[in-house]
């Protein structure tokens, strides 16, 4: 049996067919899980897959993909499956954005060697994390059913289907109404500094606590709740100057004791450069690269700078940035491999160039960009590159490349990542 891989913590399952299982009986008793006669596959919006029991890997994994789904997320094994119905995006990020169950569908698979179909269901864990519950149930590819819902797709008819609110993270801070851009010096004080900690924390509600702790931890407990509540009145006339009094917020919601920005009507462009990058990874691990080019094109267009770059001590925004800078870092050593490949070498070397530069320590990023050179003949430019890394790596580390330029007369390596 192969050995379970989780890493949350004992929470109660949702409200699936098998309402009755629980985080804890998975740590507890795996085997269960294991023989369970459907797919179960738990997944965190952060950190990829987390579990999936033997029904899920016999139904999701190919022979082709081996046996180790260490480093897979659901975009990978479900998601990327759906196509057109999801535009790109991520059942899980639905999932923590809908209370209940999203409607089942149908997905395509080519698990163990053998064409078929599987329908999904999916929820999340509870009303605060970032984890959810796959469950999967073998299906037909004949199947005329009806393959999903709008809502899937983020349809919900009691909202307006159009966001009312963008929010821009990846560059300068920027903030668009329907009447257009919100501009002012609260953007650069405590109200904004508290609207770009709630698009760090887009995927969960916070609490006035963890608000307080983040923004002023030199604050006693009474203090910084209060200071919590007030700037979160003042950041909602600031968003929201025609709401009438007392009526509730469309964009900050409170619930439960916290404050989340509601999905359905704040529009992040950190969420849609994910979107896009998961959606050409997808596409590109499964051989497709000219659509795995189309939407990776849009995700490093999307990505300008990293995640709140204007703000780059504060502590509670450096691993949304981490995170968001691995993803541009995977989208562009792909569009390298896509380029190389289809012979269009002054792309490829322009996707290169700026991974080296957001990787200026990465050696397999260095390593890329000077075997470009030295493909196209530019060995004067791929000197003076090399010389340029070996002084800052001897500078920084007391160390020298560990390849020399000799090394990269031959065919170009295949990037890691």
């Amino acid at each position: 049996m192969q050995t379970m891989n989780y890493r949350g913590k004992s929470k109660n399952l949702c409200e699936t067919d098998s309402s009755f299982w629980s985080l804890q009986r998975l740590a507890e008793s795996p085997q269960l899980f294991e023989r369970f006669v459907f797919g179960l596959a738990l997944a965190d919006l952060d950190d990829g897959l987390l579990y999936m029991n033997r029904k899920a890997r016999e139904l999701l994994v190919s022979t082709e993909r081996g046996g180790d789904e260490a480093g897979w997320t659901c975009c990978d094994l479900i998601c990327g499956r759906l196509g057109p119905m999801l535009e790109g995006g991520c059942l899980a990020e639905r999932a923590l954005h809908v209370d209940g169950l999203l409607p089942e569908v149908r997905i395509d698979v080519d698990g163990s060697g053998a064409l078929g179909a599987a329908w999904v269901t999916v929820s999340r864990i509870d009303s605060e994390g970032t984890q959810v519950l796959f469950h999967l149930r073998p299906g037909s590819r004949d199947d005329r059913r009806r393959r999903g819902h709008s809502q899937v797709a983020g349809a919900d008819p009691s909202v307006s289907p159009e966001p009312e609110l963008y929010i821009s993270t990846l560059g300068r801070f920027r903030v668009e109404g329907k009447h257009g851009v919100l501009d002012g010096e609260w953007l650069e004080q405590r109200p904004g500094q508290l609207l770009k900690y709630l698009a760090c924390e887009r995927r969960r509600m916070v609490t006035t606590d963890m608000i307080a702790e983040a923004l002023w931890p030199q604050a006693g407990p009474s203090e910084a709740g209060n200071r919590a509540r007030h700037y979160v009145h003042v950041l909602r006339e600031k968003l929201e100057p025609d709401r009438a009094k007392r009526s509730p917020s469309q964009f900050v919601v409170a619930r439960r004791g916290g404050y989340y920005l509601d999905a359905n009507r704040v529009k992040v462009d950190s969420d849609e450069f994910e979107r896009e990058a998961r959606a050409g990874l997808t596409a590109f691990v499964q051989g497709l690269a000219e659509p795995a080019a189309g939407h990776l094109d849009n995700a490093l267009r999307l990505y300008r700078d990293p995640f709140l770059a204007e703000t780059p001590y504060e502590e509670w925004a450096l691993e949304e940035r981490e995170r968001l800078h691995a993803h541009a870092g995977r989208a562009l050593r792909a569009q390298v491999r896509i380029r190389t490949d289809l012979g269009h070498l002054d792309a490829a070397v322009e996707h290169a160039r700026r991974l080296a530069e957001m990787e200026p320590f990465d050696m397999d990023a260095q390593r890329i960009v000077l075997e470009l050179c030295m493909r196209r003949g530019r060995r004067s430019e791929a000197l003076r590159r090399y010389s340029v890394l070996r002084k800052r790596m001897l500078q920084s580390f007391g160390r020298e490349p560990d390849f020399d330029l000799a090394e990269l007369e031959g065919p170009l390596g295949a990037p890691s990542g």
